[in-house]
């Protein structure tokens, strides 16, 4: 599955709010906005059990969301065997035949998977750059190897190291994160837990350091932790385009296609702000920008 058990209890363990948010629920589940919306509309939440927040927010009683949440991944409840999988991986290993020399699209990793499409695209982007056993790159042509898709996921069956990676990764970004630059990346965990923005300024006040200092903290720690959250920055949807359009298009033009896209009434909205820079979900953004 996308989100282990032990994943999924340590990040309720960190939500120390009586009641939480539907970015809170994301982060909890380790899902999409969309499949939230998706969980929730096939089984509603209680309305004895929420209340309505600051700007109209809707909130949800920490246990009533914690089952809930749990019921939807796991099942752990009467009654929801038969809920969404939403993006979660096979419960059993699954061989993957393939021709000599095929090769696949997400769609068709995720078809054989038997998941959707986003949760191939998170792991792509979660292990992306893992050390030993990083994910099949695409192509020029947006596919990839098949032969190397079923080896890796041979390797993922057998290991079951969970979305985010092992443990022991993610203790090297941690180590790699000293001083100060960690502190900035906890607060920027903080945040993106409870769905909140996270500015400069705040930053500069709790570090007690110039905003140009904190400005650069940010950065370097964004840099570590939104990946491990399948975040990426507006600036960097570019980077997803297809290489043909990439090499076609100016600097300039990369960024109004951006901004044309993100008008479209199906646009993901950004999940927080960070610094000035809105982040939106990666898993959201990949299927507007292939779609173009």
């Amino acid at each position: 599955m996308t989100t282990t058990r032990e994943q999924f209890e340590q990040r309720l363990a960190a939500l120390h709010d009586p009641w939480v948010t539907r970015k809170q629920l994301e982060h909890l589940a380790g899902v999409s906005p969309k499949t939230i919306r998706n969980w929730v509309e096939a089984h509603p939440i209680p309305e004895a059990n929420t209340r309505t927040g600051a700007r109209n927010t809707q909130l949800i009683e920490r246990e009533t969301a914690a089952k809930w949440v749990r019921a939807r991944l796991f099942g752990d409840k009467d009654g929801a065997a038969d809920a969404p999988s939403g993006p979660r991986l096979a419960a059993e290993p699954r061989p993957m035949t393939h021709a000599p020399g095929e090769r696949w699209s997400r769609v068709e990793i995720a078809r054989q998977r038997g998941v959707t499409p986003g949760a191939i695209g998170n792991l792509a982007q979660a292990y992306g750059e893992h050390p030993i056993r990083p994910f099949p790159p695409t192509g020029e042509d947006r596919l990839r190897d098949a032969d190397a898709v079923a080896a890796w996921f041979a390797w993922y069956d057998a290991e079951r190291p969970g979305y985010s990676g092992k443990s022991a990764d993610r203790a090297d970004t941690s180590q790699a994160l000293a001083g100060r630059v960690a502190e900035v990346a906890d607060l920027l965990r903080t945040a993106i837990a409870r769905g909140t923005d996270l500015t400069t300024e705040t930053v500069a006040a709790q570090l007690k350091v110039s905003p140009d200092v904190a400005t650069r903290y940010l950065s370097r720690a964004a840099q570590a932790v939104m990946p491990e959250h399948g975040l990426i920055a507006r600036r960097q949807i570019p980077d997803l385009f297809p290489a043909a359009i990439r090499n076609a298009l100016t600097p300039l033009q990369q960024r109004e296609r951006v901004k044309t896209l993100l008008r479209r009434r199906a646009a993901p909205t950004p999940v927080l702000v960070v610094g000035g820079t809105e982040y939106y979900r990666r898993a959201d953004v990949e299927p507007l920008v292939t779609s173009s």
